[in-house]
């Protein structure tokens, strides 16, 4: 966490900054920035920055502060004395905030400018325009966490594990954030864009061709199976707690005799969407989650166990991340539900959404997640209770299978 074409980078949770209206918000922003040009440029000549250490805070207003950047107007200067091609200021400023934040030298903390952050709100809720994939780092490798089912991505062969080097043949550097290369693999609908990878077992990369198209996540299914609830969450968006809920009824009268929750090639989203479903099947106040950062915060079971008294397995692998980990943690933890797959791909980091005054965002890494024992998820991920991995080769669902057979023999226990 705080992913793409990302369905949520990073399963953040939003809490936005109060603010008035878009146009006094702009006018406002808009001042600030001309006021910051104003005081830290030119009411110190360029002459009589020097005198300044390169970076010092000077006081200008009672419980106000404006910092003064010598070198930063020295180089600002340089280049538009200097360049040869056109600058972009409003590029120009955007880009320094975004040098700033990325030196903090988290993948998942990053600034994104108004028409960025737009995208992303709009991915939150759940419909987007782009190739339908997860992405997160791994060993510092940009990882197809999952490609979304169905998505154009899927389709054209993107797999979970895939390893992306290149968008369009320009290679991914290792400076890059997580939004740089999602934003050079998002476009309009229907524009083509090329993804180099390296599948798991791939011995040399390869080139994937993939038109965009509207990714619309359909974030929770259900399938009855021999008298067992199949139960898939693809994603954790806005809506999906609700639309768990509606299905655990469904599944309620219909009396099921066993549930598999399918996680797998589940990005995550939103916490408190973890939270709300943990709570169907958790007795009230039992710790779903521990936050351990600047503020350490406990997330509890609301109650509601509609679905508490039918056992329970658990699916998942590589491409389940952040809340799907949390979910998964918790009822195994809680109820010693088994795990059945891979190991989890490791997101545990929380990050904060923060609106910014222009219409910008940060997402800021500011706890990680722990489950109800204590283990951390963040790059531990969650081991699963029966491993057993899919055979690419064939067209079973090996996992599934397993599930199937597990359940089954928690239902005759029972």
């Amino acid at each position: 966490m705080n992913n793409i074409d990302l369905t949520v980078a990073t399963a953040p949770e939003l809490k936005p900054i109060p603010s008035g209206s878009k146009l006094s918000r702009s006018i406002i922003a808009l001042l600030i920035f001309l006021i910051g040009l104003f005081i830290g440029r030119y009411l110190l000549p360029a002459g009589e920055l020097k005198q300044y250490d390169s970076l010092q805070f000077q006081t200008v207003e009672q419980g106000k502060r404006q910092l003064i950047f010598p070198t930063f107007w020295e180089a600002w200067d340089t280049l538009h004395d200097n360049f040869i091609g056109d600058l972009d200021e409003k590029d120009l400023f955007y880009g320094a905030v975004a040098g700033m934040v990325r030196s903090a030298g988290d993948p998942y903390t990053v600034f994104s400018p108004p028409a960025d952050t737009k995208q992303f709100e709009e991915t939150i809720e759940g419909s987007f325009s782009g190739v339908g994939i997860e992405i997160g780092m791994d060993n510092r490798a940009v990882t197809v966490i999952a490609p979304i089912d169905g998505s154009p991505a899927q389709k054209a062969g993107i797999l979970q594990g895939d390893i992306i080097v290149a968008v369009d043949e320009e290679g991914i550097t290792q400076d890059m954030t997580i939004d740089d290369v999602v934003q050079r693999i998002r476009g309009k609908k229907g524009e083509s864009v090329k993804l180099t990878v390296f599948h798991k077992d791939g011995t040399k990369p390869e080139d994937i061709d993939i038109t965009r198209g509207t990714i619309e996540i359909v974030s929770v299914k259900l399938e009855m199976i021999e008298g067992v609830a199949h139960i898939t969450i693809n994603s954790f968006n806005g809506d999906t707690a609700k639309k768990f809920n509606d299905i655990a009824h469904q599944v309620q009268n219909s009396e099921a005799k066993g549930i598999i929750l399918d996680l797998r090639n589940n990005p995550g989203g939103f916490l408190q969407s973890s939270v709300d479903i943990a709570s169907r099947f958790l007795d009230k106040d039992l710790l779903v989650v521990s936050e351990r950062g600047n503020n350490n915060k406990e997330y509890k079971a609301s109650g509601s166990t509609v679905l508490k008294d039918i056992p329970v397995v658990i699916l998942v692998n590589g491409g389940s991340a952040s809340a799907s980990e949390i979910l998964a943690g918790a009822l195994n933890d809680q109820l010693g539900s088994l795990i059945i797959g891979d190991k989890t791909f490791g997101k545990g980091s929380v990050q904060e959404f923060i609106k910014l005054s222009d219409e910008s965002s940060l997402r800021v890494t500011v706890a990680k997640w722990y489950t109800p024992n204590g283990r951390s998820i963040d790059e531990e991920g969650i081991e699963p209770t029966i491993e057993i991995s899919q055979d690419r080769e064939t067209k079973q669902d090996e996992q599934l299978i397993k599930a199937l057979e597990e359940i089954q023999n928690l239902i005759q226990s029972n």
